[in-house]
């Protein structure tokens, strides 16, 4: 924890001054005991309802094997999933690096599994033509639900590189980057500009789960596609602010009629 102690901020102020001088920052104990098995009972039912509904979890392209699971539209699983991506310390700081409004373009779980290997380096806003502009597009919002390690495939980054102003082009030297290391409960924000990936799992026991919620300015088309798959029933059950984050306005009765009177 030595090399990344300098990244952990006390306050929300300490967590802006290191997303503009470092890209990273970690917070932790944001979830207590009680929070974290809410949280981690909801991500074993998403798995597993949707595995019952063959709905993929594993093998995915960005992977380069089968043994991660990743599960997606998390919005539509639980409602606990709501609340972390409204949690106030995280919309602050995403508030700090990318204004209001903004968009919540994706909410998924990535869980790595002993023998799992290695993401592809890449940075969040990788879609954006270099050179980049010395700001941000987007902002990640990562949930720690198990200690983070270098061991278990703790996400691994490029220290300060959302200073320059492209993504990762490879070759890329893998030893030129760190692990995160972070207690469960913990927050770790990281600017859309920083390379990573996810790390290796060489344990031999330790699963890693964690939570990534992937904000974006309002003009940029969010990953996933809200619009398929909130409910109305989901839809009516959402304030204002996080109707506004999926896209749908923030009168529910509008976004009703606009979203499901279509002819």
């Amino acid at each position: 924890m030595s090399a990344l102690a300098s990244l952990i901020a006390k306050t929300s102020d300490d967590a802006k001054r290191l997303l503009d001088a470092e890209g990273v920052c970690v917070l932790e104990n944001v979830l207590d005991a009680r929070g974290l098995a809410r949280v981690k009972q909801a991500l074993e039912a998403g798995i597993r309802s949707d595995e019952s509904k063959g709905v993929p979890v594993r093998g995915f392209p960005f992977d380069p094997d089968t043994r991660n699971i990743r599960l997606f539209d998390l919005i539509g699983k639980d409602p606990v999933f709501v609340e972390l991506v409204q949690h106030p310390l995280a919309l602050e700081l995403v508030r700090h690096q990318i204004g209001s409004p903004f968009l919540l373009s994706n909410f998924s779980a990535n869980v790595t599994a002993p023998g799992s290997g290695a993401m592809y380096m890449h940075a969040d806003q990788g879609y954006v033509p270099a050179p980049w502009p010395p700001y941000p597009f987007a902002t990640n919002v990562a949930w720690a639900l198990d200690d983070f390690c270098e061991a278990n495939g703790g996400t691994r980054f490029v220290p300060r590189s959302h200073l320059r102003d492209h993504g990762p082009r490879a070759p890329f030297d893998l030893e030129e980057t760190v692990a995160m290391e972070c207690p469960s409960g913990s927050v770790f924000v990281m600017d859309a500009r920083v390379w990573h990936q996810t790390g290796p799992n060489t344990s031999r026991e330790q699963t890693r789960a964690g939570l990534f919620a992937y904000y974006v300015r309002p003009f940029i088309r969010p990953q996933w596609n809200w619009y398929q798959t909130v409910t109305p029933e989901l839809l009516a059950t959402l304030d204002g602010e996080m109707r506004e984050m999926l896209g749908f306005g923030s009168n529910v009765t509008s976004s009703l009629e606009s979203l499901y009177s279509k002819p």
